[in-house]
């Protein structure tokens, strides 16, 4: 067993242990291991133990001996939450409907399971500290990914996308999955005033975008275009934070390469030379649609919209009794209904809008480190679900740990501000420039504790 596999169980048998009277290190452990996957990391050393499920035990059994102890939430947090409870209600009756079918019952017990995380997640993570280790354990699990992913294509010369596989997904869920760690990357480069974290982060974020071209999956090219376009709208600027994009989106260049660029503009051909796999989306997407009006209320069952694609899709003639949807949001309109992707929708929404209105309205006022977490949901979200657009997985669970870091975040900047009692304001170096950000004393004493 070689010494990454024996570091990682060490880690776990740690996790499991302090999981019980540390419940948020329990949550760390828990998205960290789920944005990681060792099984498929260590896949020739690890012994067949559902690490995932040990931690979110462990983690479950300490938030229910503390005394289910919660700490306040931000309005736009709360309704979130509610409306990602509903859509798992909504989820939990769909799938009444097909109690014999496998998928469904997959896609239940998967739901359920992140729900409750995610729940206790946004209940313990409370504090500065915890959030940034949150944050540094997502990075780190998804470097050690990407670092891997670019090992096997720099050993082998290439990788054969059809072979890929990674916890379960493909190339291209695989890649939307690492989307929302993108955007923590993305926004620790340009907000963190400490060298060694921009280090760390930007040589993730270059692995992570090479590790896209590496497979292939337009659809989450895009994804990371809108996050970075959208990233750069609101990032704090200045010519240290506009260098540092530039040379992110010029190495992103250099690497992609000719076929890669050529594959990547082939999403935008018109016509008779738009190719085979682009065009079949308009045709899933049209079949979505219209099994979502047929069956508007809880769907025809979670993850089974699929086996009805053939009776929608307008010149159906591959043989199978399926075809996925490539889409999220005809995935969860099409197995729940309606009313659940409202609700599913609303989780994602209310977030996003809260932060939103934080940069509208106070983004003088955050600090650095506040300032981190804003970016990161403001391009984080959109760039997901436009790379969700052109392939399906709502049981990914990355996006899922940034909604906690979002719900998290709103709650925390809220309090630093009501705790501010001082009207003096302090500016932050970043680099060499003068960061055009003001925060009020008090945040920034925090900022620079941490």
């Amino acid at each position: 067993m070689g010494k990454g596999a024996i570091a990682f169980l060490a880690v776990f048998a740690l996790l499991v242990i302090f999981a019980i009277p540390n419940v948020w290190l329990g949550y760390v452990g828990y998205a960290a291991v789920s944005i990681l996957c060792p099984q498929w990391n260590w896949r020739w050393e690890l012994p067949g133990i559902e690490f995932q499920k040990w931690i979110a035990g462990a983690t479950i059994i300490a938030f229910l001996v503390s005394g289910l102890r919660v700490q306040k939430l931000n309005a736009y947090s709360k309704f979130a939450l509610l409306g990602f409870s509903t859509y798992v209600f909504l989820v939990f009756l769909s799938s009444l409907q097909v109690p014999d079918e496998e998928k469904a019952i997959r896609y239940w017990d998967n739901t359920w399971k992140i729900w409750v995380m995610t729940m206790i997640g946004c209940f313990v993570v409370d504090t500065r500290k915890k959030l940034n280790l949150l944050v540094w354990a997502c990075i780190i699990a998804q470097g050690w990914n990407a670092w891997n992913v670019n090992q096997l294509y720099l050993q082998r010369g290439f990788i054969n996308v059809l072979w890929f596989t990674w916890n379960f997904l493909d190339n291209n869920t695989y890649s939307i999955s690492t989307i929302p760690v993108l955007a923590i990357s993305f926004s620790t480069v340009v907000c963190s005033v400490k060298s060694w974290e921009r280090l760390v982060a930007g040589i993730v974020a270059l692995l992570q975008i090479h590790q896209l071209m590496i497979l292939q999956s337009r659809g989450t090219m895009l994804g990371a275009a809108a996050l970075f376009v959208i990233g750069f709208f609101f990032m704090p600027k200045s010519k240290a934070t506009i260098a540092i994009l530039g040379c992110i989106v010029g190495v992103g260049a250099m690497v992609a390469g000719p076929f890669v660029i050529e594959e990547f503009l082939s999403s935008f051909k018109q016509g008779e030379e738009l190719d085979s796999s682009a065009n079949s989306r308009y045709k899933l997407w049209s079949a979505g649609a219209a099994i979502i009006m047929d069956y508007p209320f809880l769907g025809v069952g979670p993850w089974v919209g699929e086996k009805y694609v053939p009776t929608y899709y307008d010149g159906y003639s591959e043989g199978r009794a399926y075809k996925a949807l490539h889409n999220l949001l005809f995935e969860v309109g099409t197995g729940c209904g309606l009313p659940a992707l409202i609700a599913y929708l609303v989780f994602f929404a209310f977030p996003w809008y809260g932060h939103l209105r934080l940069w509208m309205k106070d983004r003088l006022k955050m600090d650095v480190f506040s300032r981190r977490f804003n970016l990161a949901v403001l391009c984080g979200v959109p760039g997901y679900w436009v790379a969700s657009m052109f392939s399906s997985g709502a049981l990914i669970e990355s996006p899922y740990v940034l909604m906690v870091i979002g719900c998290v975040s709103l709650s925390l900047i809220e309090e630093a501000f009501r705790e501010d009692d001082t009207d003096d304001p302090v500016r932050f170096e970043v680099g060499s420039e003068r960061e055009d950000i003001v925060c009020d004393s008090h945040a920034a004493k925090i900022a620079m504790e941490i």
